[in-house]
């Protein structure tokens, strides 16, 4: 097979290197843009000559496209408008959603297959080049469906020849993947450096004083500008969210040691050790594959009704315990109390509170399961606790714990995750989900996924806030669209609020379970104890079983839970009203979208850059003055604008990458 190269750096020259060497091309071809870099290329036989584009479309059987994602789609154009019938190319960039938008609508799409090989160092250009760096990788085949089948396997076997393991998901889901584990790392890595050359002036003192953790860590700020700079712009909404992500722990890092919470800063890095069983190639392959099943598809999920595992259901679905079970006597006398409300349906316990360091309450273990047992007995209410293993489960399973709940610390970890699916296989319980400490849909959708692999179809939601960022007067930002789009992705999951780690403090609780009320929530989760200034755990965010029954009996209660609301003709035409509003906002966008367009076409012709930077901000003052003005909060302003731009430089770097006519 004759393989043509086009971009001949590291990923590009390494490739080449070991399919000569595996005996999968007979003769490779290659082109740079660096004449310098060919006659490298050559000495090193990487390859055995020098081609045009047009030579290589027109006389190679697979061509290997490993140029900057900047420049790729240009090129990849020009190249199916000239390859013959056979041919196929495959990219290897880090992003993919832009190539593959790029050539959607080319007659010879089917011929391309986007890829995206894992594998790299910090080094640039044909002398990094090495042989076997692809060995025991995975590499990443994107929209495969839009691909001719021969030209999927074409790409298949060329990996295969590179010993990597070939697994398929869609475009945009590997650019939000990718954004965590390899762009997201690269720019901590540069600001890192920028960190400490501004900090640090002396470079001899840098030296003098940095470690191998520091060499290591800022390896990565050596990273060509080229390659880097054209990426994190093309995967800019990724990129930001998992910014957003790292900030947030950032900051949560630092509320630590700035209050002195050493504990609390023990327990993250503990958290944080859990990285290495990834690091350690720990079921890497399954990792990789579930890759595959990342376009969740909610039909896979099966949701059994709420009335199936809680009878004589009335909204709102109330739990309610203490926080942590400390006694037998606390355990018997709050949830007595709370039976007696006749507002509460389950009651909660926390039974196991795991700390790194041994001098914190850890909670009871499993003599509190033996506690809430005879709560049950003595009140008839069902019961709930939260699991984090597979032992846990166990534990609560043989106490006769009606219902399960995994907590947010878990649900981050899917490995956490999958060892509490693989417990409750051919178990038949209701389990519920915490959402993940940070703000990720994808993880909580992700933990449902796999307990819903287990079979188990009493599936519910808890809504316990995300970490947050800056200053709240919440513990936990409630960011209420997140669970909103959760339940419009799982319209029959049950989604129950837990106000009492959103507030953090006991006089917020109302005000946040009535928002959930309006939301049509199923329910609530409220900690309750009967001396809550002396509770072992979050002592300020419990009330007392009578304050308990008060907040129930305040909540104003809508129509609307059902789904299905009766609609007289006021309301009907308003809500026209809105939709005329919407339709006319987006032919107005679109309107935008084209005088965009035209912009890219001229900056293109007079070679200007996309992002004019002080344009920008000019934009962003001006509205924000006027959106106060017309009644629009600031966050609106921001977060709207930011969506337009990135819409705009989508829409101006396709014109920038096409042909010219």
């Amino acid at each position: 097979m004759k393989v043509g190269v086009i971009g001949l750096g590291l990923i590009g020259g390494s490739m080449a290197l070991d399919l000569q060497q595996r005996d999968f091309a007979k003769k490779i071809v290659g082109t740079d843009n660096n004449p310098d870099h060919i006659d490298i290329a050559k000495k090193a036989g990487i390859i055995q000559e020098e081609g045009s584009l047009a030579e290589i479309a027109q006389t190679c059987d697979l061509i290997i496209l490993a140029t900057p994602v900047d420049v790729a789609p240009g090129i990849l154009l020009e190249l199916l408008s000239q390859v013959n019938e056979e041919t196929v190319i495959l990219d290897v960039g880090s992003t993919k959603e832009h190539i593959c938008r790029a050539v959607a609508k080319h007659p010879r799409r089917s011929q391309f297959v986007a890829c995206h090989p894992i594998a790299g160092t910090e080094n640039t250009g044909p002398g990094a080049a090495q042989k076997k760096l692809f060995d025991h990788k995975v590499s990443i085949i994107c929209n495969s469906n839009d691909s001719d089948a021969s030209a999927v396997k074409k790409a298949e076997a060329l990996f295969a020849a590179l010993k990597m393991e070939s697994v398929h998901m869609e475009a945009r889901e590997h650019d939000r993947h990718i954004a965590y584990v390899s762009h997201l790392s690269h720019i901590t890595s540069f600001a890192l450096g920028l960190t400490v050359l501004n900090i640090e002036k002396d470079e001899k003192s840098i030296f003098n004083l940095a470690g191998s953790g520091f060499a290591s860590t800022v390896r990565l700020a050596k990273s060509s500008p080229d390659m880097w700079a054209p990426i994190f712009s093309q995967n800019a909404s990724h990129v930001s969210a998992a910014l957003g992500a790292y900030i947030e722990q950032l900051m949560l890092f630092k509320e630590t040691i700035d209050e002195g919470l050493m504990t609390e800063t023990y327990d993250m890095i503990s958290t944080a050790n859990q990285i290495s069983r990834i690091l350690d190639g720990i079921e890497l392959k399954n990792r990789q594959k579930s890759f595959v099943k990342s376009e969740f598809n909610s039909g896979e999920v099966k949701i059994a009704p709420i009335s199936d595992w809680v009878s004589n259901l009335q909204r709102p679905l109330v739990i309610s315990g203490p926080c942590s079970a400390e006694t037998e006597e606390q355990v018997m006398q709050t949830c007595q109390q709370l039976a007696a409300t006749g507002k509460v349906d389950v009651l909660r316990a926390g039974i196991w509170k795991p700390r790194t360091r041994p001098n914190n309450f850890e909670g009871v273990g499993t003599i509190g399961l033996e506690w809430l047992k005879k709560a049950k007995e003595a009140t008839g209410l069902m019961t709930a606790v939260e699991v984090a293993n597979k032992q846990h489960v166990e534990e609560a399973l043989k106490h006769g714990v009606d219902i399960l709940w995994i907590g947010a610390r878990t649900t981050v970890n899917p490995f956490s995750v999958q060892e509490i699916a693989d417990a409750l296989q051919d178990v038949d319980v209701p389990v519920l989900i915490k959402n993940p400490i940070n703000a990720d849909l994808e993880l909580w959708l992700g933990a449902i996924e796999r307990i819903s692999g287990a079979g188990i179809t009493k599936l519910g939601a808890i809504h316990r806030g995300f970490a947050k960022y800056g200053e709240t007067k919440y513990r936990n930002a409630p960011q209420w669209q997140l669970p909103i789009e959760l339940k419009r992705r799982l319209p029959d999951l049950p989604m129950i609020c837990d106000p009492s780690h959103i507030c953090g403090n006991r006089e917020l609780i109302a005000e946040v379970s009535q928002q959930a009320m309006d939301l049509n929530y199923t329910g609530l989760i409220i900690e309750s104890h009967i001396n809550p200034d002396k509770a072992l755990s979050d002592a300020k965010q419990q009330v007392v079983p009578e304050r308990l029954a008060q907040i129930i009996n305040e909540l104003v209660l809508r129509d609307g839970y059902s789904g299905k609301v009766i609609t007289d003709d006021t309301l009907q035409a308003l809500r026209e009203q809105v939709d005329q509003y919407d339709s006319e906002i987006l032919t107005i966008i679109s309107q935008r979208m084209q005088v965009v367009e035209s912009i890219g076409q001229y900056k293109k012709e007079n070679n200007l850059t996309i992002l004019q930077t002080s344009r920008w901000n000019d934009i962003l003052n001006h509205s924000f003055a006027k959106g106060e003005k017309l009644g629009l909060s600031k966050d609106f302003i921001e977060k709207y604008l930011k969506a337009v731009h990135q819409e705009s430089i989508n829409h101006q770097s396709a014109v920038m990458n096409q042909l010219k006519n």
